[in-house]
């Protein structure tokens, strides 16, 4: 079975730059239409795409406006009339110590990284349901260097997200559609933790066995995959690209 995605439309999140933007390009350059959400300025993005000759429609949004996931969806439908694909990249990264961290940067985390991804794919899986032939969902997650004490919300809600993939799947399953995670390492694009503070470039570059930053192209195959029907015996997996740094 081919990686083909002709015919296939993903609802992409979080993807005017970084992981979701180059994640958006390899299903496009599959054959995938794609529709962006974003708050940034994705104009770079819908070229790229377009030359791949593919279709991209946008909609220029914050996921934690009041109302706006069901906005999402409606633009979504009116431009392709279905959804075969979801990939939650939409996130923030925040460095917060510990003991220092206040209720309002909790939320924060939580509202965009782990409630907008939930109830985007409650949403998605209604409509998957309503056409009757499965779907696919791929959500974001990421490591963080270990011992590591300022990024406490960043880190617990990929917990979350990791959780709700394996609560997805195993429940929708029946419906055919699977759910999965590609957990991020030390990638040179994205939400990365590179270049932050000199003295961990040496030191997490020992710790990777392949023994270099991750680059964009480095998730294209197992994006493809988990989009495609390649993967139909695939679900509830969080799997990590990160060179093998957590081994």
């Amino acid at each position: 079975m081919d990686m083909n995605l002709y015919g296939k439309v993903a609802l992409v999140s979080g993807c005017s730059q970084g992981l979701g933007y180059h994640a958006a390009l390899a299903l496009a350059k599959q054959g995938a239409d794609i529709f962006g959400v974003s708050i940034g300025d994705d104009s770079s993005l819908k070229k790229a795409i377009e030359a791949t000759g593919r279709n991209y429609h946008s909609f220029t949004i914050s996921l934690t406006t009041p109302g706006a996931i069901h906005q999402v969806m409606k633009e979504a439908l009116a431009a392709y009339g279905h959804i075969d694909i979801l990939l939650n990249y939409a996130a923030i990264l925040k460095k917060e110590e510990t003991l220092e961290l206040t209720k309002l940067e909790w939320n924060s985390a939580y509202d965009i990284n782990v409630s907008a991804a939930f109830f985007l794919s409650l949403e998605v899986i209604r409509q998957f349901q309503k056409q009757g032939h499965g779907g696919k969902i791929i959500n974001a997650t990421g490591i963080l260097p270990r011992h590591t004490s300022a990024y406490c919300a960043y880190a617990i809600s990929n917990g979350a997200i990791e959780a709700m993939t394996r609560y997805l799947a195993m429940e929708f399953g029946k419906d055919q559609i699977q759910v999965n995670a590609i957990q991020y390492g030390f990638m040179s694009c994205g939400s990365t933790l590179q270049g932050e503070k000199e003295e961990w470039d040496t030191s997490l570059l020992t710790a990777i066995p392949i023994g270099r930053w991750g680059m964009d192209q480095d998730s294209d195959g197992l994006v493809t995959l988990l989009a495609s029907d390649a993967s139909n015996y695939i679900t509830g997996v969080c799997i990590p690209v990160d060179g093998g740094y957590s081994i």
